[in-house]
């Protein structure tokens, strides 16, 4: 487990097309859809009665459009600029390479089926693409360079090797890790906590 870690609050995006198609996406730049904005304002709004002090933390997301949406709202429920967030490289969903824009009906065709087998998921690397062993090597890094609160919008792939890496967790504990896109999670103190936008009052 790494221990020592300043509290951050991690957003996978809201929705996008391709997710309800079922559509590997990786890093191509995909935005959010109706569902997907409903979802980021949602969450953003949860955040806001949450956060205690939004001026002591860092903002920063994935450079990719479906993740910069979603901390649009996020930081428009907390007061706050659009233009109040960083982003970084290392925060951008895994790639799948040449199976960006496949479905994911099609991977199982393959072979590649993360629920009968998710260690042999977690050591996959697609052609031109990266595998989730792969993607900890930046995530570690990412980890390491924090050094105050942060809220984060990243990514579903990405939200399981972090918390892997944090955790300490098996391959199959990894792959097997929920990602949903109306709940965003804390860590904090060595442990985390759950926030579902369901609850944010009306």
């Amino acid at each position: 487990m790494i221990e020592g870690l300043p509290p951050f609050y991690y957003f996978r995006h809201g929705e996008t097309a391709w997710n309800k198609e079922r559509r590997v996406q990786g890093q191509i730049d995909v935005p959010l859809n109706e569902t997907g904005h409903t979802q980021a304002a949602a969450m953003g709004k949860r955040l806001a009665e949450v956060i205690e002090d939004p001026s002591e933390y860092r903002f920063v997301c994935s450079p990719l459009e479906r993740t910069r949406q979603t901390m649009g709202h996020v930081l428009k429920a907390l007061g706050l600029p659009e233009d109040h967030t960083d982003t970084d490289d290392r925060l951008k969903e895994l790639a799948y390479g040449v199976w960006e824009g496949k479905y994911w009906p099609e991977l199982n065709a393959a072979g590649i089926e993360p629920d009968r087998d998710p260690e042999a998921f977690h050591a996959w690397r697609p052609d031109e693409g990266e595998s989730y062993e792969d993607a900890r090597e930046r995530a570690r890094d990412w980890l390491s360079s924090l050094n105050r609160p942060h809220v984060v919008v990243g990514h579903g792939a990405l939200s399981r090797v972090i918390r892997g890496l944090i955790f300490a967790m098996k391959p199959r504990e990894i792959i097997q890790l929920k990602v949903p896109q109306s709940r965003f999670f804390r860590v904090a103190d060595g442990g985390l906590d759950w926030f579902d936008a369901a609850d944010a009052e009306a």
